[in-house]
């Protein structure tokens, strides 16, 4: 077992010395990629971060990068980043073996970080000292320099350092055979792992592993060692994967399978070539020496030991050297070559008074007793401060509930000033409001009464315009043809007579119809025309409303047709539906070209009736058709034989169709007549 665990301390370090989680090759090619593109402090973090995830298994590619870190920070005077830097290279020499620069860089990192008062990285370098301490034959300052690492991470509460110090502190008892402590800090260490740190796992249970497997528990150690494997192989962690590999070797050599044993025994070594991890090789070395020994292949055994040694010597550590030469003793005695077994048995009891001896268990006994009794201390001396502050907290809180009571009184009454006020604030809203509600209600009430002031006053206009104009056109007529008739009635023929009197006929009719419109608009106006509903023959009453424009038609030589069944009886008001036909007609005739005709149909869509009433005259303009219904807004013209119009026909119309709830629109086309179609619901209809 003691010669297993030497390899561990600075490993643990390594894999903690930042929270980064895994070195993987995605990482560093992601970072060096960002490297490319980065310039000054940010430069330096990249480059200190390379240089840490190549520590272990490439030293001397991550030298480069850190010296070129160092000259960098030099350059920008940034010494914290230079500190980090300098620790880093520290621990790629020590991977290289190079034990006494180590240390030497570590001291000067040391002196930086207390410039800064850097509590948490001094005790990361201080657990990389406390190593080289152990590895020197040094284990009580070792053991020492972890205790008192481990308190300042816990007061400051860096979970990765405490987990770091506690498995160095479990590594210490287990090279000293206190198997019982050394699973205790292993188990606690446990607690402080994160889940997703897979490699610090995979680490941590190759140790409990070794430490089951050194108390003869099989099964315990090959419950742990697979789970080691499984976070090893998760995390790409070779290290861990290294020491799973050594110790299932050991369960097979204790199962008596030497070909198992010595495939994973060579699978470890295989695996710290590789990485260029020197502890581990001289380890992995050492486990097959001892290997082939037990399994009596001496020449093997000589082999892979002496190269152990020859590397150990070279790293200049002593504690492996003790192993080693304890294998080589053994291994010549094996051999009947006492001479050479009792030299190195010599060597392995020089080394081993000076490393493991009973004064060092009992200087670690010392310390630890001292540790503890400090805890004790300091806990004492915590419950007194806790007493004494719990005193002035007490009396703080009494002041405080004073103040409190006081700004709560005055709270209270301010809020009392406020609300009275408040109310009287939301009372003159509210009358303010209501006024400017009521003023709001006023003014639209006027805009409403101006809109509708401005409408009658256009009517007016109008009106006036009819009265002044096409009305007093035929009344002027009449009275022309009057006094000709009265001041040279003998000279005037019979034949002239006749049609003098006929021409008064047609002004008197187109007098009256136009002074029916007159009048009818006027009641639309001031909405005072009543609807009478009854049930009317549809045939008979469209007959009706065209007959008084019969001799109209007849003068210009126009043929009216009314398609329509005889059998359908409408629920209409007979004034207004006569009112709407003969004014449709009636426009048809005027603008209707002589010997053309006028048909009135009757179509059945859905659940309405279509009544349509069509001319083949000069239609209507595009311009115009929009405004067809608006009064004022289109030009009558004159019709084809001269006829005038007020167009008030049309807007009348309009209104009577919305009155009785119908719909009218119109199709035309210059030159190709034009089609009004009254839309009637089926619900007005009745079938005889």
């Amino acid at each position: 077992m003691q010669e297993s665990k030497k390899k561990l301390l600075l490993i643990v370090t390594v894999l903690l010395l930042f929270t980064i989680i895994a070195n993987s090759q995605t990482q560093l090619d992601s970072l060096k990629n960002a490297l490319s593109k980065s310039d000054g402090k940010q430069k330096i973090k990249l480059l200190i971060k390379i240089g840490y995830f190549l520590s272990s298994e490439k030293p001397n590619e991550a030298i480069n990068y850190l010296d070129e870190a160092i000259t960098l920070a030099d350059k920008i005077d940034s010494r914290w980043s230079k500190a980090d830097a300098i620790f880093n290279k520290g621990v790629a020499l020590w991977h290289l073996g190079d034990i006494n620069q180590s240390d030497k860089l570590y001291e000067e990192a040391i002196k930086i970080y207390e410039e800064f008062n850097d509590s948490l990285s001094l005790i990361k370098v201080f657990n990389s000292q406390a190593i080289n301490h152990q590895m020197k034959g040094n284990v009580d300052l070792a053991f020492e320099t972890f205790l008192r690492s481990l308190d300042y991470a816990k007061k400051i509460g860096d979970k990765p350092t405490i987990l770091n110090t506690l498995i160095n502190i479990g590594v210490m008892y287990d090279n000293n055979q206190d198997l019982e402590k050394c699973l205790k800090y292993y188990y606690e260490a446990l607690q402080y792992a994160d889940d997703s740190d897979k490699s610090s796992l995979a680490l941590l249970q190759s140790y409990i592993a070794e430490v089951y497997l050194s108390l003869k528990n099989n099964a315990k150690a090959e419950e742990y060692l697979e789970k080691a494997i499984e976070n090893s192989t998760l995390s790409n962690d070779t290290n861990s994967l290294i020491w799973a590999y050594s110790s299932l070797g050991r369960i097979q050599v204790d199962k008596n399978n030497y070909t198992a044993a010595e495939n994973y025994f060579k699978k470890a070594l295989n695996l710290a070539q590789k990485s260029e991890f020197k502890l581990e090789i001289i380890h992995s070395l050492t486990d097959l020496g001892k290997f082939y020994n037990k399994a009596g292949n001496f020449i093997e055994a000589e082999k892979y030991l002496s190269e152990a040694s020859a590397l150990a010597k070279e790293m200049q550590s002593l504690s492996d050297l003790n192993v080693i030469y304890g294998q080589l003793a053994s291994l010549y005695s094996n051999k009947k070559d006492y001479k050479r077994a009792f030299e190195y048995h010599k060597k392995y009891k020089e080394f081993s008074d000076s490393l493991f001896t009973l004064s060092n268990n009992e200087k670690i006994a010392e310390l630890q007793a001292k540790h503890e009794l400090r805890q004790k201390e300091r806990n004492t001396e915590l419950l007194m401060n806790e007493n004494d502050l719990q005193k002035k907290i007490i009396n703080s809180q009494k002041i405080i509930a004073l103040v409190i009571s006081i700004l709560a009184i005055a709270s209270i009454i301010f809020i009392w000033v406020l609300l009275r006020n408040r109310n009287k604030i939301l009372k003159a809203k509210n009358q303010l409001q209501f006024k400017n509600d009521e003023i709001e209600n006023n003014r639209k009430e006027i805009s409403e009464k101006s809109e509708v002031l401005a409408g009658l006053n256009t009517t007016k206009d109008k009106f006036f315009s009819i009265i002044a104009h096409d009305l007093r056109n035929p009344i002027a007529a009449f009275v022309n043809i009057s006094e000709l008739l009265e001041l040279d009635y003998d000279r005037i023929s019979d034949k002239d007579k006749r049609e003098i009197i006929g021409q008064m006929n047609s002004s008197s009719k187109n007098l009256i119809r136009l002074l029916e419109n007159l009048l009818t608009w006027a009641r639309l106006s001031s909405h005072k025309i009543d609807i009478y509903p009854e049930k009317i023959v549809l045939s008979d009453i469209i007959e009706a409303s065209i007959h008084p424009y019969l001799q109209l038609a007849h003068n210009k030589k126009i043929k009216i047709n009314i398609n329509v069944p005889v059998d359908l009886i409408i629920t209409a008001d007979q004034f207004i539906f006569q009112t709407i036909i003969g004014n449709i007609v009636n426009n048809a005739i005027k603008f209707s070209n002589q010997h053309s005709e006028i048909n009135v149909n009757l179509v059945s869509a859905n659940d309405t009736y279509k009544l349509t009433i069509k001319d083949h005259g000069i239609g209507i303009e595009e311009s115009q058709l929009r405004n067809i219904f608006v009064l004022g807004k289109v030009s009558t013209g004159r019709g084809t034989m001269g006829e005038s119009g007020t167009g008030l026909g049309l807007v009348l119309v309009k209104e009577l169709v919305e009155i009785i709830n119908w719909t009218i629109d119109v199709k035309s086309k210059v030159n190709a007549g034009s089609e009004f179609i009254i839309t009637i619901p089926k619900t007005d209809v009745d079938l005889s």
